[in-house]
C-alpha cells in the first residue's frame, strides 16, 4: 500500500482511543488525505455500534454505508479490513468475554 493508507492504518484507532489526538491533528502532521481515511475508517466502525436492534433494514442500511464509503475512498474499507483481520489474530489475547 502506499504511505498513507500505511500511515492511516496504524492511526485508525488514536482518535477514539485517546484524548490527545483529533482528525485536525492528523491532517496537520500527515495531510488531508490520511485525515480522510482515518475519518472514513472510524465513521465505518461506528455503523454497527449506531444501531441496537439486529433487523435486516438495520444491516441492509450498514451495508449500503460501507459500499458508499467504498466509492467515496477504497482505502478506507482496506484499513477496516486489515484492522478486522489483526483483531482476529490476536483473538487469542483477549479476554473470553471479547472473543465471543
Amino acid at each position: 500500500m502506499d504511505c498513507e493508507t500505511i500511515v492511516a492504518g496504524l492511526l485508525h484507532d488514536t482518535v477514539e482511543d485517546t484524548m490527545l489526538v483529533t482528525f485536525e491533528g492528523i491532517e496537520d502532521q500527515f495531510g488531508t488525505v490520511v485525515r480522510r481515511i482515518v475519518e472514513g475508517e472510524t465513521k465505518v466502525s461506528k455503523m454497527g455500534k449506531m444501531h441496537t436492534q439486529n433487523s435486516c433494514d438495520v444491516k441492509a442500511d450498514d451495508l449500503r454505508q460501507m459500499f458508499l464509503a467504498m466509492t467515496e475512498e477504497v482505502r478506507v474499507i482496506i484499513v477496516k479490513l486489515a484492522d478486522r483481520l489483526h483483531n482476529m489474530r490476536t483473538l487469542s489475547h483477549m479476554p473470553s468475554r471479547k472473543q465471543v
